[in-house]
């Protein structure tokens, strides 16, 4: 009889560690499942937050773009105005310029 009961009690222990080995399986696979669920999660966030700042990063380089674009048109812009306003200038000047340097040329200085 005493045979019958340790053996009783240790089946009842081996059907406990079995029973304990299947929770700790069961709690190792959802933890492995949450760690993946995790990262995925983690992943779709890093995803959204990096379009997020490129497409601030672009809406910048356009601002800055289209700025130095209206710049450059200035620059040519006014580069012409200063052209024409030298040759309008120069033509007006140049009789004057050219009877001085006659003047000068032909001009002897004796003293």
């Amino acid at each position: 009889m005493a045979s019958s009961g340790s053996s009783e009690t240790i089946q009842t222990l081996l059907e406990a560690e079995k029973e304990a080995a299947t929770v700790v399986e069961r709690a190792r696979k959802e933890r492995e499942a949450r760690i993946k669920q995790a990262a995925v999660e983690a992943e779709a966030e890093i995803n959204a937050y990096r379009a997020t700042k490129e497409a601030e990063y672009k809406a910048e380089v356009e601002k800055y773009q289209g700025s130095s674009g209206d710049s450059a048109k200035q620059i040519a812009a006014d580069t012409e105005r200063l052209i024409k306003e030298t040759s309008t200038g120069a033509a007006q000047k140049r009789d004057e310029v050219i009877s001085m340097l006659v003047k000068f040329v032909t001009t002897v200085d004796t003293s």
